[in-house]
């Protein structure tokens, strides 16, 4: 009995031992997540969504849509610094005008084809949709910084901060992009095309003063093209212009449509026996020309108007060369003051390369700016040096190509010091100009020079007689190209 009862206290205890032995761990608790920042807040752009990372809270102020629309298309969301907005409040009592950053803009075809038209400033297309319409980053054409009195200081800390809400437009761009599923665009897309529709193409020369004095020797050269239907019986159309210095205009009708609508109606019209003056390249040209929106002459004769072969780029090249160099620092392009001036060649060659048409256009766009007298001087400057024949050359041809006084006078004295510098030269290239049968008028060229001996010149012919011919009558011919070396 008493075996009995310490075996069933043994037994208890080694139970208690047991249950008492180390317990099995717990599972840890789960600690709650941190409570995080969006990275980004998104807004809706009527129906697309733009994000602005969230650390710039605070230091943008974002307008969206419903605003008027304007000639380049919808805005769709516009941001701002906060910091100027205030800081322009507190100065005026209102925030308009300032803090502007960059926005996003809705284009459709027809006020996309208006923006490569009028190039409006701080308009930057970047994406297309599947609907034809285009998005552009806008920018502010002026300085929107603005801080109390207007004080801009751009090594302050505040400027810096600026200039990093500025740049932070490109990557919202990029991310409205790929958030939308947007083609990336860029208007290279169009200007890097030769034409804007494909087919046959025409030239015509547009002389803008014919029907003021009947001066000819300036002109716009107008490209055509047929944008509807191809062929005979296709309406003509102008898709772009070149001005005298070979500056590109593009052309696409202002009617609240796409040029592809209004072509197409026009077309219509054309095939239902209406129109029909826009058959041919000089009828749609005279049609432009009067109601294009860029000239509106509706007074405009046919006679202003000539069909070419194509753009006359020597006259461009000319024309812009020589414009660019009298408003580089107001005729500072011309200063040949060191001799060794390396661009004295190519100033030579381009008065070898004047016509009375390079007069014309000087004389009409420079109207009112003193344009004759840094050309006089740079002329008088590189008038004696090395290779003396060319440079007589190239100052005679000047000399044949004047339409009268003042540059007759003074180009007859550089002239006469060349002569004094080296007469050999200067008789070896007159004798140039009279074997060459130029296209100018140069009976007796360098009379009125009171050095140079007055000799006898033939008068020359147009054109040579075929063998066998009679002689063709002796006319007086225009000196314009005479070559300094070799005739051409």
């Amino acid at each position: 009995m008493q075996k009995r009862a310490l075996a069933l206290t043994a037994a208890l205890l080694l139970a208690v031992t047991v249950g008492c032995a180390a317990p099995a761990p717990a599972a840890p608790e789960e600690t709650p997540p941190a409570q995080t920042q969006p990275e980004e807040t998104l807004y809706d752009c009527g129906g697309l969504e733009a994000a602005i990372p969230a650390q710039y809270e605070g230091k943008l102020v974002v307008k969206l849509s419903g605003r008027t629309e304007r000639p380049w298309g919808v805005p769709l969301l516009d941001v701002y610094e906060k910091a100027s907005l205030d800081a322009f409040e507190a100065d005026y009592g209102r925030s308009e005008g300032v803090g502007f950053l960059f926005g996003i803009a809705r284009l459709d075809q027809a006020a996309y084809e208006q923006h490569l038209v009028n190039d409006y400033g701080g308009v930057h297309p970047f994406a297309r949709d599947n609907a034809g319409n285009y998005y552009a980053q806008t920018n502010a054409t002026d300085v929107q910084f603005y801080r109390a009195d207007n004080v801009i200081d751009q090594q302050s800390a505040e400027w810096k901060a600026w200039e990093e809400l500025g740049a932070l437009g490109d990557q919202v761009m990029a991310d409205f992009t790929e958030r939308n599923g947007l083609t990336p665009y860029d208007d290279s897309t169009f200007y890097d095309r030769s034409f804007t529709y494909d087919g046959d193409h025409a030239y015509v020369k547009y002389y803008n003063y014919y029907d003021f004095d009947g001066d000819k020797r300036m002109w716009q050269t107008l490209v055509l093209s047929q944008p509807a239907a191809q062929g005979e019986g296709g309406i003509w159309c102008v898709e772009r212009f070149y001005d005298v210095g070979g500056e590109v205009y593009y052309a696409f009708p202002n009617v609240g449509s796409s040029a592809a609508e209004h072509y197409a109606d026009l077309q219509a019209q054309c095939d239902a026996g209406e129109r029909t003056d826009l058959l041919t390249p000089l009828g749609a040209a005279l049609d432009f020309v009067r109601t294009g929106g860029w000239y509106n002459d509706e007074t405009v004769t046919a006679e202003s108007l000539a069909v070419t072969d194509g753009p006359d780029t020597e006259y461009f090249e000319l024309n812009a060369a020589m414009r660019a160099a009298l408003h580089s620092h107001t005729g500072a392009g011309l200063d040949f003051s060191d001799p060794d001036d390396p661009t004295i060649p190519l100033f030579l060659e381009r008065l070898s390369a004047f016509t009375p048409d390079t007069w014309g256009v000087l004389g009409r766009y420079e109207y009112g700016f003193d344009w004759w007298t840094p050309i006089k001087d740079a002329v008088t400057q590189v008038a004696v040096g090395t290779d003396q024949e060319s440079r007589d050359a190239a100052v005679m041809h000047l000399y044949l190509t004047v339409p009268g006084e003042p540059y007759r006078g003074d180009l007859a004295a550089i002239l006469q010091a060349q002569r004094s510098a080296d007469a050999d030269a200067f008789d070896a290239a007159a004798a140039a100009f009279r074997r060459w049968r130029s296209p100018f008028r140069c009976a007796r060229p360098f009379a009125d020079i009171p050095a140079y001996p007055r000799k006898r010149t033939e008068r020359c012919s147009r054109s040579a007689a075929a063998p066998g011919a009679a002689s063709a009558p002796p006319s007086p011919c225009r000196c314009g190209y005479p070559p300094p070396a070799g005739a051409r």
